[in-house]
This record gives structure tokens, sequence and C-alpha cells, in this order.
């Protein structure tokens, strides 16, 4: 399983060393220089592979337009289509437009994904079969869907995250939906401890999180079962911050990420 850490801006450098790939918030090329200069430079090295998100877990909105143009500059290898949380068929319209109307105006090695939301498991698992019908062959699971929680409401939200993704990805499993050939990303995390879930699927190839990267700010390591709780704040909210001195605290975490997807 590929894995990228989203970082701020004073390890972009660093992150080279230890992401497989990276992962692009549009709106931030915009603001920052530093990011947008880093992010076409590295998409100019042999091997490289970039996902772009399409801003929704930011809470940004982006005009077809900016999203167009943000693709073309810089040619990810997938760009994940607009989605609605928790809206299965605001999904879908915006999975079939996409795939319909825009993805002649994508370079051609861009790959559309789209993500899989629903307010229930039963929706989820229909989302997912209707994307593999209108065509998608890259698909991705949300960490935070309103599912999870509904479906394990005895437990603390990140605990019911955690397990509901794995519930829903059992699932498709169970009823022989899951196509194997798709291309599947997760879309961050609630707890790392959930990627022992996955170390036997190959099929699920990359995941974006920067949960090591926020714990380890906050000066706490993982421990050999993860940990207990998700930090509130989000990684743009540090991008500007020097975490020099959190190195060693950031390094443990991601090297103990990479033991948990083992």
């Amino acid at each position: 399983m590929k894995i990228s850490h989203e970082v701020p801006l004073c390890f972009l450098k660093e992150s080279l060393k230890w992401n497989d790939y990276q992962y692009v918030l549009p709106h931030l090329i915009d603001q920052y220089p530093q990011y947008k200069i880093h992010m076409l430079e590295y998409r100019e090295k042999p091997g490289s592979f970039i996902i772009c998100d399409n801003g929704l877990f930011e809470g940004v909105v982006h005009t077809t337009e900016d999203l167009l143009e943000k693709i073309n500059l810089v040619r990810p290898n997938i760009f994940i289509v607009p989605d609605e949380w928790n809206d299965s068929a605001a999904t879908l319209r915006n999975a079939k437009h996409w795939i319909i109307n825009h993805k002649d105006k994508v370079p051609e090695n861009t790959n559309l994904m789209a993500v899989c939301q629903g307010k229930n498991m039963g929706e989820l698992v229909t989302t997912y079969q209707t994307l593999l019908d209108i065509g998608y062959k890259h698909i991705a699971f949300n960490h935070s869907s309103i599912a999870y929680t509904e479906f394990y409401p005895d437990h603390k939200p990140v605990y019911a995250q955690m397990l509901g993704r794995i519930e829903l990805i059992r699932r498709l499993i169970e009823k022989d939906t899951v196509r194997k050939h798709v291309y599947h990303h997760l879309l961050g995390c609630s707890l790392p401890q959930e990627m022992m879930a996955y170390s036997n699927f190959d099929w699920i190839k990359s995941v974006d999180t920067s949960n090591p990267i926020i714990v380890g700010s906050e000066g706490v390591r993982y421990g050999d079962n993860g940990i207990e709780y998700k930090p509130k704040i989000k990684i743009e909210e540090l991008f500007e911050v020097d975490l020099s001195e959190r190195m060693d605290d950031i390094i443990f975490n991601i090297e103990k990420f990479k033991q948990f997807i083992k």
C-alpha cells in the first residue's frame, strides 16, 4: 500500500524521504508558492506519483474551472472528483458528470477517482456498485461516514469510524462486490491501528493521512496498538508552524504507521 502523509511547509522536502507519493490539496497551490513549486518539481521526478484532492474534507468549494486548471497544472495520476458528505445521490451525479463531461479535459494519464458516500451501509455498498457500473476504475473509501457511527452507536466516534470502514470493506468482500482489479484508496484515518485490518488486502493500493504528523506535533507517540483519540486540529492549522522540535516523535509515528500496514 502506498502511503502519503500531508505535511506542513517545514517538512515538504523531508516528506520525499518517507512518502511513497504526494497528495495534493489544490487550494494550497494558490496560497503557498513554496507548496506549488514543490509539487511541480516533484512531478518532474522519475517515478513520481500524485493524487489530487477536491477539497471536501478541508471545507473548500472549488469551481470546476479552478479544479481543471489545477489538474492540468499538476498533472496528477489520480484526481478525486467532487463528492458530497453522506450523500450518495449527489456524489453519483457528480461522478457521472465528470466522467461524461470532463474526462477529455484532463491530461491523458490522469485517472478519475470517485468516493463512496452514503447515509448507511446499504447505500455505501450500492454506491460502490454504481460507480463500477458508471465506469470508475479508481474508488476511495472515506474515513468518517455517518454510516459508520450509526452502525456502531455504542462506540466512541473515532472507534466507530475505524470499525465502520472495516465493516464496509468486509461487506464488499462478503457480497463478492469488490473488484480487485480496481484501484482502491483509503481517504484519511481516524485511528492508525485500522491499517492492521488491511495487511493482506493488496488490492487496497494507497492511503493518505496526516495523523502521524499531527499526533507527533503534540509530542505523542503511537503505542504498539495505536492510539485512542484523534486530534481535532487539521494539518492546515499547522501549515506554517515549524515542527522541527517534534521531528523525533513524528518520525517515530511514521515508522509505526508503516508497521501497522505490514
